[in-house]
């Protein structure tokens, strides 16, 4: 009777011993998850400098979290003195810039394109002494798009109607340069051929033209849609203009955050 005693009283003591682990456990994991989600305010100017979940304030973002390490991405502010050009793309941008220009031609200007007759490594050397943001191969010159250009429209107080391929968009950044990129958006290559005006579209748009268009557009989506400031949908000129002033005006408005230089 006293080992059958004593066995019961040692399985007890195992279950005691197992039940106070998972409450310990249960515990600690609890405060794990407490740690995890608790942002830590600071007054520093590197705190200022952080980007916070909802909102820009003292506060950061982890990108990414696990049981080892949190990640932070720290940016900066960027007071714009100056508006930002415009970096539209999408089907009928030609025929939409046009529009703007000749609607609004106080708040828009399209960047000339300067005729430079240069070989190709003088124009890639512009380029890479951040003269150049762009150039196209044409029958004997290049024509290219310079950051003067672009800072005389801007300097004007007008926003620079950019005419640049959308892989250049980092190359502006990296000139401190920040463009207001605005993708139109069509629901399919008939939506296109759909659309007329009679003073800014006259000509029908052929079913090969739409296609290409579309495909192109879809295309740029896909690989540059990180780039893009916002969206406007598709349809009747007018309509696609209207939107584009609405979002022009309020991403001039908004604060400029950008991805901090490491220290």
């Amino acid at each position: 009777m006293d080992q059958e005693f004593s066995r019961r009283l040692s399985m007890s003591e195992v279950k005691d011993d197992s039940s106070s682990a998972k409450t310990l456990s249960a515990a600690a994991r609890r405060s794990f998850f407490r740690r995890k989600h608790k942002h830590k305010r600071s007054g520093s100017k590197d705190g200022k400098d952080l980007l916070a979940l909802d909102t820009f304030s003292n506060d950061s973002i982890p990108l990414f979290e696990d049981s080892v390490s949190l990640a932070y991405q720290r940016v900066q502010k960027v007071d714009c003195t100056s508006l930002r050009p415009v970096l539209i793309l999408g089907p009928l941008l030609d025929v939409v810039k046009e529009m703007l220009v000749n609607e609004a031609p106080g708040k828009f200007c399209r960047c000339p394109l300067e005729v430079m007759k240069a070989s190709q490594q003088a124009i890639e050397r512009g380029v890479k002494d951040c003269l150049f943001v762009d150039y196209k191969r044409r029958s004997g010159h290049f024509d290219v798009t310079t950051v003067a250009s672009i800072k005389e429209i801007t300097e004007k107080n007008r926003h620079c109607l950019l005419d640049i391929a959308p892989h250049a968009i980092e190359r502006l950044h990296h000139m401190h340069i920040y463009p207001i990129v605005i993708f139109i958006h069509y629901k399919s290559a008939k939506h296109i051929k759909e659309q007329r005006d009679p003073v800014y579209l006259r000509d029908k748009v052929t079913q090969r033209h739409s296609k290409e268009q579309f495909e192109t557009a879809q295309r740029i989506e896909q690989e540059y849609s990180k780039y893009f400031t916002g969206v406007v949908q598709g349809g009747a000129l007018s309509s696609i203009c209207t939107q584009i002033l609405a979002t022009v005006n309020q991403e001039q408005n908004k604060v400029l955050w950008i991805p901090a230089c490491p220290p």
